[in-house]
């Protein structure tokens, strides 16, 4: 029953925000933070809400309180690195969508890999593929070859 409970409060307070209710999402959102703060679904929730607010900086701050608290999340993980990308920080949200794209949560690992595949995040994705063969070489063999070049 009370988990009934709280998938209607959690769904009341979606349905406030997709109609850009946002100051009752708000309130919504922080009270059951308040009940349930080592859980990442009211960060989530308040996250969502700045970010249809377009304050990435805000969303960005919840979705990270929300992997703080869930480090394993993956749909934190990929929203934050959602964030990083709009507020303009590629390297860093690519990075975060990178530990998710992989993962076994479909719409955090579909959502990553779409971010993935912007121009703006594009060459920070081939940097992190490229850096893993680079690391396994000697020293020598990457002075060698930096020196050819």
């Amino acid at each position: 029953m009370q988990d009934d409970i709280l998938e209607l409060l959690i769904s009341i307070g979606h349905y406030a925000r997709v109609h850009r209710r946002f100051d009752e999402a708000r309130y919504l959102f922080d009270r059951l933070a308040l009940v349930y703060p080592q859980r990442a679904f009211p960060y989530l929730g308040l996250g969502l809400v700045e970010l249809d607010r377009a304050n990435y900086r805000g969303a960005s701050l919840l979705f990270g309180r929300a992997v703080e608290v869930v480090p394993d999340s993956a749909l934190a993980g990929a929203w934050l690195g959602v964030c990083q990308v709009f507020e303009g920080h590629y390297a860093l949200g690519a990075r975060m969508l990178m530990t998710v794209a992989d993962g076994d949560e479909p719409g955090a690992s579909s959502m990553a890999a779409a971010f993935l595949n912007l121009p703006e995040c594009v060459p920070y994705t081939r940097a992190a593929q490229v850096a893993p063969a680079a690391a396994s070489l000697s020293t020598i063999e990457r002075l060698t070859k930096r020196n050819r070049h």
